[in-house]
């Protein structure tokens, strides 16, 4: 996309890691803590503090790794593990793509390793859906979903929760077409028409027109597939179909589940890649966690302003950043949010957010079962995993209130983040996640 077409819009950054991250600490006037105890428990609160200064810097675009920088050149001191070892559990709506609890489980290994091996997270999926039924999984200390609690999960929760975004990624609609290759152009009301069974062939003049220069004759006909299963992927294709067309709106709706008009079923992300790529003519869609599969054409969309865009990292992110100032993402509640009708030019309109959920209160929660060390890690995983990137990185505005919600955590009635090992609370050795 050509960049005149970007007016006023602003690339996200690009994430090297630590040495960034100390660079911009430095520039904003931050002096990140040199370790100087050989106990790692000792210092968390420390390192939390560190975390929600940096978040403040603006765009969060590194991290600390839970190490400290000896000098100014960047030397770092692993923190000494000591044998003690700490494993959250996390339980991932069966929703979202599969990747995500691998996606998870790695960057537990990552913040792992910062630390010297202190960490690991577990997470399952296929555990259910809603807060409810995921915290009773496991029994899980964090689940990972695509929206805020329903009434329902609130008033059955025995806690309050804190619901905080961590991830940005995407559905992407895909097709196999001979000779054609990825970024072809589609709208919503091709898309319903495709979808409803009144676009059947690919040289369509609906389709042409929106495609110059593209040999779209002599094509298979069009097979649309469609996942069976609940899928984020098809919540957000089918919100989109109903923005763009208004008959699609009224008799088939949109959700994580629909009454689909035509095409053929498949059960999940991976079997719809397999199924469009070995049947010329079909498209499908499905959820990007990180790359599109490979062999697929990928779709380029219209937004909102009546351009195209794609499922990459700076389309989606555009799309997110131009809700900077939305009342929703200022308050934190999530509630009915939706990417789809991202005004800024170039946005891509098939945004995926993945939200974590966690008791308000960790020392409350789980019956008293968890200590107040496990309590600081989990708070910093989180912590750790809002400035991670899917497919694209959260904007500032999304990290910022995500930090806000998790300044907000306690344990037992109190700030963690004012918890400096009173009564040498934070040096307990027992208490690990997952004894419940």
């Amino acid at each position: 996309m050509a960049d005149e077409a970007r007016v006023g819009a602003t690339v996200p950054p690009d994430r090297d890691g630590e040495a960034e991250f100390e660079a911009q600490a430095r520039a904003a006037g931050i002096t990140l803590p040199r370790k100087t105890r050989s106990d790692p428990w000792g210092a968390l609160v420390v390192v939390v503090a560190v975390i929600v200064l940096a978040a403040g810097v603006g765009e969060v675009t590194g991290w600390i790794n839970l190490r400290a920088p000896a000098t100014a050149t960047g030397n770092y001191q692993t923190q000494t593990c000591e044998g003690y070892q700490v494993s959250s559990v996390g339980a991932v709506s069966a929703a979202l793509d599969p990747a995500l609890v691998a996606w998870l489980e790695n960057q537990g290994q990552n913040m792992s390793s910062a630390v010297g091996g202190c960490f690991g997270v577990t997470a399952t999926s296929g555990s259910g859906d809603g807060y409810l039924s995921l915290f009773g999984s496991s029994p899980a200390e964090f689940v990972a979903t695509y929206a805020p609690p329903t009434a329902a999960d609130t008033s059955a929760l025995a806690n309050p929760v804190a619901v905080v975004p961590i991830t940005l990624a995407a559905a992407a609609v895909v097709y196999d077409l001979p000779g054609v290759a990825s970024g072809l152009n589609l709208t919503g009301s091709v898309l319903a028409g495709i979808y409803n069974g009144s676009i059947t062939s690919w040289d369509d003049s609906a389709i042409v027109s929106l495609n110059p220069g593209v040999d779209l004759a002599g094509l298979p006909p069009v097979a649309p597939i469609h996942l069976g299963s609940d899928s984020v992927a098809t919540e957000v294709l089918t919100q989109y179909l109903s923005a763009s067309d208004s008959a699609w709106n009224s008799t088939v709706g949109s959700g994580l589940a629909v009454d689909w008009p035509t095409g053929s079923m498949v059960d999940s992300d991976a079997a719809m890649a397999s199924t469009v790529a070995t049947q010329p003519g079909a498209i499908g869609y499905l959820e990007v966690f990180g790359s599109s599969p490979p062999g697929l054409g990928v779709a380029q969309l219209e937004d909102r302003a009546g351009g195209f865009a794609a499922p990459n990292s700076e389309d989606t992110w555009i799309a997110a950043n131009s809700f900077d100032n939305d009342s929703t993402v200022a308050s934190g509640s999530w509630s009915g949010f939706s990417l789809t009708g991202a005004p800024a030019v170039g946005s891509y309109p098939l945004g995926v957010l993945t939200y974590v959920g966690l008791y308000r209160d960790l020392g409350v929660a789980y019956a008293g079962a968890l200590s107040l060390t496990d309590a600081g890690w989990l708070l910093t995983f989180v912590y750790w995993l809002s400035v991670q990137s899917a497919v694209a990185p959260l904007p500032p505005a999304f990290a910022s209130e995500a930090v806000n919600a998790l300044n907000n955590e306690t344990f037992d009635g109190t700030s963690i983040l004012h918890l400096e090992n009173e009564n040498g609370e934070g040096n307990e050795t027992g208490g690990e996640t997952g004894e419940f």
